[in-house]
């Protein structure tokens, strides 16, 4: 299975969701498209509307992004084992471009990135004997 990344981020503060769901979509995905597009396979971008903890089900009023710490989720899948490591040398490149395009949307401290092994269920054999 391929490598996949997740990328949980914070808008930066002072930034109405609005504003940093227009910053992510018109400005730092597109930085991203353009030096990494060619490495992935998938990239999409999940924002946070409400939700609870477990613990809170039935509770009322649902949290949003703020309680939940994140405002946005985005899933990169990379074409290949190698893309992982060549998207390293091209941050490294571009390091400087891309601190300041974060800067503008993300509260750095409080975003992240991280790798995951994706394990998937076969649902359609369960719904199909009915």
């Amino acid at each position: 299975m391929p490598t996949k990344m997740l990328v949980m981020v914070k808008r930066k503060p002072g930034l109405t969701p609005e504003e940093f769901r227009h910053g992510y979509e018109n400005y730092h995905s597109r930085l991203g498209v353009e030096l990494f597009g060619h490495l992935w396979a998938e990239y999409r971008r999940n924002y946070i509307g409400g939700g609870h903890s477990f613990d809170q089900r039935g509770a009322g009023d649902p949290d949003g992004p703020d309680e939940i710490g994140f405002d946005a989720i985005s899933e990169v899948v990379f074409k290949d084992d190698n893309a992982l490591a060549e998207m390293a040398v091209i941050s490294a490149a571009n390091r400087d471009r891309i601190v300041e395009d974060e800067s503008r949307w993300f509260h750095q401290k409080r975003c992240w990135m991280v790798t995951v092994e994706t394990m998937e269920e076969d649902l359609a054999p369960r719904w199909a004997q009915g």
